[in-house]
């Protein structure tokens, strides 16, 4: 199966086929209840994530982890949370990411391109009430990669906001600690 050799360990992007204006990424199509399927996602051509905020970032994934909620996601288990419209598929999963800055917004500080980061999976803008006392996790306009807007980390670049980077040390790379994002920093 596709995603049998990603959990094991990590899933780590290719990039030596990033072409402008294109990004290859792995393509959740369809919903497998009873995980019968020979082949869960497809790799296919997606347009790049563009900037929206100036507080906006593009990272290059270096990492991203296969968690069990990406199993959960391809079985289905909370597409009536989801997914209830039937809208979230096609979609690239992935919330356990790591890379390299690429791209920043124009109010971004404290990160310039190349810098290595591991990546929140929570998306949270930071002016809501929870997010202003530091509950990001219960932020109202809170998003996950993967989980309920189509773009994950299964790709080679992921748009996410400033407030969502930890910057990493040079002595560690993305793909050893792409999983951690979740399992750490989702409880920080």
């Amino acid at each position: 199966m596709i995603l049998g050799h990603w959990i094991k360990y990590k899933f780590i992007v290719n990039l030596s086929n990033f072409r402008e204006g294109l990004m290859k990424a792995q393509v959740l199509h369809s919903y497998d209840p009873d995980m019968k399927q020979d082949v869960w996602v497809k790799e296919e051509e997606v347009p790049n994530p563009k900037l929206e905020k100036s507080t906006d970032v593009i990272v290059k994934i270096g990492a991203a982890g296969v968690c069990r909620t990406d199993l959960h996601i391809i079985e289905g288990v909370w597409r009536h949370i989801q997914d209830p419209e039937d809208k979230l598929l096609p979609c690239v999963m992935g919330h356990e990411n790591a890379g390299w800055v690429e791209e920043v917004g124009s109010d971004v500080e404290g990160f310039k391109k190349g810098d290595p980061v591991i990546l929140h999976p929570l998306i949270s803008g930071g002016t809501c009430l929870n997010c202003r006392r530091g509950h990001d996790m219960h932020a109202a306009d809170g998003a996950f990669p993967g989980l309920n807007i189509k773009e994950g980390g299964y790709s080679e670049l992921l748009r996410t906001g400033v407030r969502n980077l930890i910057k990493l040390p040079t002595i560690l790379t993305p793909k050893d600690v792409a999983p951690f994002s979740d399992a750490g920093l989702t409880a920080y």
